[in-house]
């Protein structure tokens, strides 16, 4: 099923549940700017009159929740890494056969995106890590 919801809107997974009387269908939505609540508001009420949700669970009876990723759920698309800089960051890499590093992450303040991939500023200097090794980042929060 395709939907448009605009140009910047990035579906980044959907799932539906039957749990309960009617149907859940759950849209995790961003934008390279991150989503207002607004937005998501807009979404689902796109979503809600969408006939092709409604064909393909069979039913015009279902609930719709529109949500953001969240802070937990980390990213790793190159679209969603520039409103990050200047954020602490821990990023979960992918092994990197050539290499006998076995490195599963670093933590860092991202400093800078290049079309190749990030540099993140950590306690061992400024380390460049190109985007085919970023399994995905969380933003490090500070309490």
């Amino acid at each position: 099923m395709e939907m448009h919801l605009g140009p910047d809107v990035h579906v980044l997974g959907a799932s539906a549940s039957d749990q309960g009387r009617n149907p859940l269908v759950t849209v995790v939505v961003d934008t390279p700017s991150g989503i207002t609540i607004d937005e998501i508001a807009e979404i689902s009420r796109i979503l809600r009159k969408d006939a092709g949700i409604a064909q393909h669970l069979d039913t015009t009876d279902f609930r719709i929740e529109v949500t953001s990723p969240g802070v937990k759920a980390g990213f790793k698309e190159p679209w969603q890494f520039p409103r990050h800089i200047g954020r602490r960051l821990n990023v979960y890499l992918n092994p990197d056969p050539g290499v006998d590093d076995h490195q599963e992450s670093i933590e860092g303040e991202l400093i800078q995106t290049t079309p190749e991939g990030i540099v993140v500023r950590s306690t061992g200097g400024d380390e460049e890590i190109t985007w085919s090794r970023i399994r995905k980042a969380v933003v490090q929060l500070n309490w």
